[in-house]
């Protein structure tokens, strides 16, 4: 438990993600994100971008997030994700999400708003990111090239996979 609250503590504290998605070809892209208290991820995208098209036609995706700040000496922290993703229809989910959005990415708030999204002024949309996996590097918790993987499991609970195994083997 206590490294599952480690992990979402490390993804609030960061704002990059480089997104892979696949469709008629691969495509990789960086883009700013926010996230929720139940490990969904939100970014905002134009949806004739590359990447956006590729989830219109595929919605499964992998995604990496790392403090780009870190030096090749320190110990290493980072998370590889899987997962699927869908466009946020609806104005009360997208208002949240915005607003999550903007309190995680600062600065831009006159142009990433409610106004502006229901006015059309910007073609943007919202995408929701719904892990499937995290891979969880963290050497300060794990030792050297150590990680944790965690998994939704039938349950409706994100669990770590050896947490999982013990409990159920």
């Amino acid at each position: 438990m206590k490294n599952k609250e480690a992990l979402l503590t490390y993804l609030k504290s960061q704002n990059l993600m480089a997104l892979s998605t696949s469709g008629e070809y691969v495509s990789n892209c960086i883009v700013y994100y926010a996230i929720d208290n139940e490990f969904n991820l939100y970014f905002i995208s134009e949806p004739d971008s590359e990447h956006c098209k590729n989830i219109a036609t595929n919605p499964h995706i992998a995604c990496s997030i790392a403090d780009t700040h870190q030096n090749v000496g320190d110990k290493k922290i980072g998370v590889q994700i899987k997962g699927t993703v869908q466009d946020v229809h609806g104005i009360d989910k997208l208002n949240t999400i915005i607003d999550l959005w903007n309190s995680t990415n600062p600065g831009i708030e006159s142009v990433i708003s409610i106004n502006n999204f229901r006015n059309k002024i910007i073609k943007s949309r919202a995408y929701k990111i719904q892990p499937l996996e995290f891979k969880f590097f963290n050497e300060e918790l794990y030792g050297e090239e150590g990680f944790e993987t965690f998994a939704w499991y039938t349950d409706g609970k994100l669990r770590s996979i050896s947490e999982f195994q013990k409990e159920f083997f």
